[in-house]
C-alpha cells in the first residue's frame, strides 16, 4: 500500500498482518485462526506481487516505527516471516536485487533492522538476568519463605512482566538477525551495508550482541525452559557468526572491527572456537572466493589486526587536527564535511545521513532538512587535504 494511496501508518502496518495471515504458509507450530491454503501458489506467481511485494514490505518494515512500540513488534515479526518467505521464492528474487538500487529506501529499511536489534537487544540482555536472579531465588524454598510476603508479590510481579517483555521481543529479534543473515548473502545488498552510514552501527551491533551471548556474562542468560520465552542462544550464535562470515571479506567491515569499542580479539577468538565446536557454520567451500563460511570467520580477527595498524595511524596523524576539520558532533575527522542550509554548521556527510534516518531535521536548530540539501563544503574539504598531505610527508620524511 503505497503511502500515497493509504496514509494512515496503521492502516498500511495492517494490511501487512493480513498478508501474513491469509497467504504465509503455516505449520503446527505456527497456529492461525486464518489461513489460506491456496494462497501460497498465488503469491510465487502472480506477477505483480512478484514484481513489488519484496520492496514494498522491506519499506512497510520501516514505516511500522510509527505505529507504537507493542504493535510495531508484531507488524514486524509478521513482515520478517513474509519476507523469509518470499526470498526463498525464486521468483521474488529479482525484486530483492531491484531494492538494493533503491538507495534510500532500503537504506530507511537497514536503519529500522539496526534500531530494532539494538531495542531489543537492550531490553532482553536487562530482563533475562533478572529472570534468572528471580528464579534461583524462587527455586530456594526457605528463602523465598523468609521474604515479606510484600517483598515476594513484588518480585512475582515483576517476574511476570519481565517474562511477558522477553516472550514478546525475542521472537522478533530472532527473526531480525535471520534476516540480516539471508539478506547479506546478496552482494549488492551486502554492499549497501557497507556504507560508511550503516557498517559502522552494523558491526557495534553485532558486537554488542555477542559480547552478550559470549562474553563473561553469558552465564547471566541461562534461564530455566529457555525455550518458553523463545530464547535460542546457540541458534541466535549461529545467525551471529554467519553475518559475520558474510562480511568477513569486506575492508569496510574490517576497519570498523577494529574501531569498535566492542571489539575484543579474546572475545572474537573465543567465538570462533565456540563455532568450530558446535559445528555452526558450513564448513564445505561454498562461496565465491573459494572458502567456506568457516573459513572465512576464521580469517576476520588477522584482516582486524591489519586493519588496528591504519587506525592507530590515522589517529596518530589526526589527533592535532584543527577543530574546523571536526566532526561537530562525532569529534572524528570528517572524510566529506558538507554544509547544512538550514543552520550553516558543517558536518561530515555519514554523520548527518545517519541522524536523518532518524530524524528529518537540522540536529542544531530542528529546521526541516533532507539529505538532498546539504551541500560539498568544498573549500575546507580542499583546505583538509592539504593539511593531510602535509602531516603524511611529514611522517613519510622522519621515517
Amino acid at each position: 500500500a503505497h503511502a500515497s494511496i493509504v496514509r494512515n501508518y496503521n492502516l498500511r502496518a495492517k494490511l501487512g498482518d493480513v498478508l501474513y495471515d491469509v497467504f504465509l504458509p503455516r505449520d503446527s507450530a505456527v497456529p492461525s485462526s486464518v489461513s489460506s491454503p491456496g494462497g501460497q501458489p498465488h503469491l510465487r506467481v502472480d506477477p505483480t506481487a512478484a514484481a513489488t511485494l519484496a520492496p514494498s514490505l522491506l519499506l512497510l518494515y520501516g514505516e511500522v516505527e510509527h505505529t507504537g512500540y507493542y504493535e510495531k513488534m508484531t507488524h514486524r515479526a509478521h513482515i520478517a516471516s513474509l519476507l523469509k518467505y518470499l526470498w526463498e521464492c525464486p521468483e521474488h528474487r529479482p525484486a530483492f536485487r531491484k531494492i538494493a538500487q533503491d538507495r534510500e529506501h532500503f537504506l530507511r529499511f537497514a536503519n529500522g533492522i539496526m534500531n530494532e536489534t539494538n531495542s531489543l537487544m537492550a531490553s532482553i540482555m536487562e530482563k533475562l538476568p533478572e529472570i534468572r536472579s528471580t528464579q534461583v531465588r524462587m527455586a530456594d524454598p526457605q528463602g523465598w519463605a523468609a521474604l515479606r510476603e510484600e517483598e515476594r508479590e513484588s518480585l512475582t510481579s515483576r517476574h511476570e512482566e519481565n517474562e511477558q517483555e522477553v516472550k514478546r521481543a525475542l521472537p522478533l529479534c530472532n527473526k531480525t538477525l535471520q534476516m540480516l543473515g539471508f539478506l547479506n548473502t546478496d552482494g549488492d545488498i551486502r554492499n549497501l551495508f557497507l556504507l560508511e552510514e550503516m557498517c559502522q552501527r552494523l558491526v557495534n551491533m553485532l558486537m554488542h550482541v555477542l559480547t552478550k551471548l559470549v562474553g563473561s556474562k553469558g552465564l547471566e542468560l541461562k534461564v530455566d525452559n529457555p525455550e518458553t520465552y523463545n530464547f535460542r542462544p546457540r541458534e541466535m550464535l549461529r545467525d551471529l557468526c554467519s553475518i559475520f562470515a558474510s562480511f568477513a571479506s569486506a575492508p569496510e567491515f574490517q576497519l570498523e572491527c577494529a574501531k569498535s569499542g566492542y571489539y575484543s580479539a579474546d572475545l572474537m577468538e573465543k567465538t570462533i572456537r565456540t563455532c568450530k565446536k558446535l559445528n555452526l557454520l558450513d564448513s564445505a567451500t561454498s562461496t565465491v572466493l573459494g572458502m567456506s563460511q568457516m573459513e572465512l570467520f576464521e580469517s576476520l580477527p588477522s584482516h582486524i589486526a591489519l586493519q588496528s595498524i591504519n587506525v592507530q595511524d590515522d589517529e596518530a596523524l589526526t589527533n592535532d587536527a584543527p577543530d574546523e576539520f571536526l566532526d561537530p558532533l562525532m569529534c572524528t575527522f570528517m572524510k566529506d564535511p558538507v554544509l547544512l542550509p538550514t543552520s550553516d554548521n558543517i558536518i561530515d556527510r555519514s554523520t548527518i545521513t545517519q541522524h536523518l534516518l532518524n530524524d528529518p531535521h537540522d540536529p542544531f536548530n530542528r529546521k526541516d532538512l533532507t539529505i538532498d540539501m546539504v551541500v560539498p563544503a568544498v573549500e575546507l574539504k580542499n583546505r583538509m587535504d592539504a593539511w593531510m598531505q602535509e602531516k603524511r610527508a611529514l611522517v613519510k620524511g622522519q621515517k
